[in-house]
């Protein structure tokens, strides 16, 4: 008899008791081999079948990532056109890397035309942003230019305004002066006139009296001419005296005598009237003289009183026309003073303009200085683009 193999296994578990089995070893060993012989089978077959498996999967995969190498090569290359092959049935990764690979090209060429595009657009448009800032650079020099000398000027307005602020000042205050001494010299023209009418009332009374006198010398003239009559009577009274007393003898001696003196007498009254007479005629001349001198400086007078009323009409008139003045001449100070004040502060505010638009100026340098760069990365960053060729 052959060996046998023992086997104990406990009937159930945690029960006291076991089965003794007792099988032939031959029998195992036999069994053993078949079994071992059919998975050395098994196992061929599948390592065959896994070689196959891996040849084709190596092959697909060989084939995939040769074209992904290719493709990598002509978009490291710029080349974003070719297409990429993706199979309708795609279950691998690779598959799924080519898929993202093709649509990230494809994102990456409309990305980079884009870029080309925009490149170009913002060349163009820095261009033409440089040439307008270049333009408007030089329009707020001429600007500069231009508020500097209107700032100039209004420098000279405010120097003249107030120089202008001062004279009118200066005028108001000789038109005040003026109207002041105007003032005084129609109150002593008012005087003048209160003494050219008591000297007229003067010459008058004074012609008067000269007439009185004239008057006077005519009762004069009549009074001598009675006197001289009388002389005349006289001596011929004294003559017919002496003519009978020289009739009457020695009786007559007596009443000669007295007719000599009374002759003698009539004389002197006739010399004295006539000296008298004589001196009454002159006193007349001079009386008429004066009188009419008196006649003509009243005339003087009166021209001079109506000379003065016309003159104190007339000062009477510029005062007036000072005083009307006066205050125009304070108001036009006063807007003097304003526009000075104006002219101040327009050139405060052309003072600023001018600093706003030096730093317009500077800012544009400044700009035009930033677009010149971004124009030469534009540049750069189109000749860094152009190696790529993107769908059209």
């Amino acid at each position: 008899m052959g060996s046998f193999t023992d086997i104990s296994a406990p009937i159930l578990a945690g029960v006291a008791g076991y089965v003794h089995v007792g099988m032939d070893r031959e029998i195992i060993h036999a069994q053993l081999r078949t079994a071992i012989l059919t998975q050395i089978y098994i196992v061929s077959l599948i390592f065959l079948a896994s070689i196959a498996v891996a040849y084709l999967l190596v092959n697909k995969m060989s084939q995939q990532l040769t074209q992904l190498s290719n493709y990598a090569k002509q978009v490291s290359n710029g080349d974003l056109t070719p297409q990429v092959e993706i199979p309708a049935k795609n279950e691998d990764e690779i598959g799924d890397l080519l898929a993202s690979i093709g649509t990230m090209t494809q994102n990456l060429s409309s990305l980079i035309g884009k870029v080309q595009q925009s490149g170009i657009q913002i060349t163009a448009s820095t261009t033409q942003i440089a040439a307008a800032g270049q333009q408007l650079q030089a329009t707020i020099t001429k600007q500069v230019v231009s508020t500097n000398q209107v700032m100039a000027t209004t420098q000279q307005i405010a120097a003249t305004s107030s120089e202008l602020v001062s004279t009118m000042k200066e005028v108001a205050s000789v038109s005040e002066h003026t109207a002041v001494a105007a003032d005084n010299a129609s109150a002593n023209i008012r005087r003048m006139e209160t003494t050219m009418g008591e000297l007229t009332e003067a010459t008058v009374a004074i012609t008067t009296k000269l007439g009185v006198i004239h008057n006077k010398a005519d009762t004069i003239n009549s009074v001598i001419s009675t006197i001289t009559k009388v002389a005349d009577q006289t001596n011929l009274l004294s003559l017919n005296a002496a003519i009978e007393a020289e009739k009457a003898g020695e009786y007559g001696a007596g009443f000669g005598v007295v007719a000599r003196e009374i002759r003698r007498l009539a004389d002197q009254t006739a010399v004295a009237t006539l000296e008298i007479e004589t001196m009454v005629k002159e006193m007349q001349s001079a009386v008429a003289t004066g009188v009419m001198a008196m006649d003509k400086f009243n005339q003087q007078v009166s021209t001079s009183v109506d000379d003065v009323g016309k003159i104190s009409e007339q000062i009477a008139q510029v005062i007036l026309q000072v005083k009307t003045i006066t205050p125009g001449f304070e108001l036009v100070s006063q807007r003097m003073e304003e526009q000075a004040e104006s002219a101040h502060q327009i050139r405060v505010a052309i003072e600023h303009l001018s600093e706003s638009s030096q730093d317009t100026s500077d800012s544009l340098r400044h700009t035009n200085s930033a677009l010149e760069r971004l124009d030469d990365a534009a540049q750069g960053l189109k000749s860094e683009i152009s190696v790529f060729k993107v769908y059209q």
